[in-house]
C-alpha cells in the first residue's frame, strides 16, 4: 500500500488515527465536526507548509505529498 496523501488523511478517520499522532487523539465525532480546512491546518502543523497546496481553495493543484517516510 502506498502512503496516503494529506488530502486522504484529512478525509479518512481511520487513516488519520493511523498516521497522525497528537497529544490528544480526536474522537470520530470530533473529526467529523471539523472542516477539511481545519484538518489540513492540523496536518500543516505536524508536517509543514507544503500542505496548503492541498486545501480546497487550491484544488487545482495536483501535488501530492506523503506524510510518513521510511
Amino acid at each position: 500500500m502506498s502512503e496516503p496523501t494529506y488530502r486522504e488523511l484529512a478525509t479518512n478517520f481511520d487513516l488519520w488515527c493511523k498516521f497522525v499522532l497528537l497529544e490528544e487523539q480526536v474522537s470520530e465525532r470530533e473529526f467529523n465536526e471539523m472542516s477539511i480546512d481545519e484538518r489540513l491546518d492540523i496536518l500543516q502543523g505536524c508536517f509543514g507548509h507544503e500542505i496548503r497546496a492541498l486545501s480546497p481553495a487550491a484544488a487545482h493543484s495536483r501535488r501530492h505529498a506523503s506524510v510518513r517516510s521510511g
